[in-house]
């Protein structure tokens, strides 16, 4: 082993040391993560606002900070692009992060101060240290991680800088790490994504990549452009990546569900490699970090830069939610996630909500976006409950999914029920389309009590519905919005009717009608 490498091991590793300690006491640990946050910021706009200077427990800053959203924090964060310092965090914040904008909500422009940025370092050699104990039959030190993301180029906003948080990560590694790190900044620069997804495998074919991070949906656009280039230059029949590559080691994953697309990811990669998920979020950055492959759940990181409170899921529009923190959260539960973090983000309703797998230590799941559920109807079903169900039907009826998102069918005067219609696109032939209703509608009956009793005897919902669209539909819809790539996913709950319109009428165009 080099020395270069030793040292990486041995970083990693006391890393790993500091979270094991701090998952000891999770929630003293994180009380006193919190009273820090708040001691810095007392002398900001905000926190004279809020009394920080009388705070001296959780249930102080309760009572002080009401919870927060967007639209309340942004304002007051932006006036950094007028150079304005000491708003909600010392001094002046410099690089803002642009969220996706996956969801019904449009893109958000939020603070990184230079603390986040040392977190989410720290945050890294956290989820490479896990990752490596999990690849334990050889080194995924021994070569490159290549990040399948968006691109490190900033604008300039005023006073400020604004960009994909990978951009604003990129920035601040540290050579030694820049040593195992692709792609090179010039394709990782390139803002078309289907001429950097080329560039990348021509350039990193017979690249020793160990380890590949990535969207699921999106990385698989990779996978088989490097099959097919390894046809067609290797002077070999290739049929897997990991002919192309044959040292990658372990892909690591975020955004969305892995489950509907772990089959083709075996497939494309030929042999077993560590699936690795890790929850992350442009407002916290790494939250939790799967450490198991025998358990997809994943660990919290309670002792970088940010403090978590949970709402439960019915509670969070009140006026005065009820507001956990980790001693006081129960397993099998959904919960709103509320953040307050070192770029002066403060008691922030991030979208999301958890269901803890465990408590000592705390291990979770995420559950669905608290403002992306269909509810239309009064069902409840989350963005969760109709990834499981996708992946349950897949494995039923033998089908693989390229990309799918479900709607709405509103009650008509002829039929005064409901219904769901599934807008899939599937990677091959085709299941029996009532073959694969069938399942689906079993597993939410079996997951969702309000799903259940509406399907009850098909009383207030009819049956789902599917829709199954031509091969790049989605990618076409993606393009024609801007939304390839880096972190932009398809939304699991339809925007809107116009969304589904649009759908129907791309795939009639590409050949082949709803059906």
């Amino acid at each position: 082993m080099g020395a270069l490498r030793w040292l990486v091991r041995t970083l990693l590793e006391r890393r790993l040391r500091q979270v094991e300690r701090s998952l000891l006491r999770p929630a003293e640990v994180q009380e006193q993560l919190l009273l820090r946050l708040v001691r810095r910021a007392a002398g900001t706009e905000w926190g004279r606002a809020h009394g920080y200077g009388r705070i001296r427990s959780v249930r102080d800053f309760q009572q002080a900070v009401p919870v927060c959203r967007y639209e309340d924090m942004a304002p007051l964060w932006h006036r950094s692009f007028d150079g304005v310092c000491n708003v909600c965090w010392p001094g002046h914040i410099r690089f803002f992060a642009l969220s996706s904008g996956t969801t019904a909500e449009s893109s958000k422009t939020l603070p990184v101060s230079r603390e986040a940025i040392r977190a989410n370092f720290r945050s890294g050699m956290t989820l490479l240290g896990l990752t490596c104990r999990q690849v334990p039959e050889a080194d995924a030190l021994a070569g490159k991680t290549l990040y399948f993301g968006g691109s490190p180029k900033l604008e300039r906003r005023g006073a400020s800088y604004q960009g994909d948080a990978s951009g604003i990560a990129a920035r601040h590694i540290p050579r030694f790490v820049l040593r195992y790190r692709l792609p090179e900044f010039d394709i990782a620069s390139i803002p078309d994504w289907e001429q950097k997804v080329e560039a990348i495998a021509q350039r990193y074919l017979r690249s020793p990549v160990s380890v590949l991070i990535g969207l699921p949906s999106w990385t698989l656009f990779l996978l088989r452009r490097l099959i097919d280039l390894g046809r067609e230059t290797l002077g070999r029949q290739v049929s897997t990546v990991g002919e192309v590559w044959p040292s990658l080691r372990a892909f690591i994953h975020f955004g969305m569900a892995f489950d509907p697309y772990r089959e083709q990811f075996r497939e494309l990669v030929g042999r077993p490699i560590a699936y690795v998920g890790n929850y992350s979020s442009s407002e916290a950055g790494m939250t939790a970090i799967q450490d198991s492959q025998a358990d997809t759940s994943m660990l919290m990181e309670v002792d970088v830069g940010t403090f978590y409170e949970f709402v439960p899921a019915d509670e969070l529009d009140r006026p005065s939610p009820t507001r956990l923190t980790l001693d006081q959260v129960e397993t099998g539960k959904d919960y709103a996630v509320l953040l307050s973090t070192c770029s002066g983000i403060w008691a922030y309703d991030v979208g999301d909500t958890v269901r803890f797998t465990s408590v000592r230590p705390p291990r979770l799941i995420v559950s669905g976006r608290t403002r992306l559920t269909l509810n239309v109807l009064g069902e409840h079903v989350a963005g969760v409950e109709l990834e499981t169900a996708m992946a349950q039907a897949c494995a039923a009826t033998g089908a693989q999914v390229r990309e799918f998102t479900v709607s709405t069918i509103l009650p008509t005067a002829t039929d005064p029920r409901g219904g769901h219609q599934w807008l899939v696109e599937f990677d091959g032939p085709p299941p029996p389309p009532a073959d694969f209703t069938a399942r689906v509608d079993a597993v939410l009956c079996e997951g969702n009590l309000d799903y259940r009793t509406h399907r009850e005897h098909d009383y207030a919902m009819r049956p789902p519905e599917l829709a199954i669209l031509a091969p790049g539909t989605f990618y076409a819809w993606a393009r024609r919005h801007g939304q390839l790539g880096g972190q932009h996913k398809i939304p699991r709950v339809a925007r809107s009717q116009e969304m589904v319109e649009e759908l129907l009428a791309i795939s009639r165009n590409l050949g082949q009608g709803p059906s």
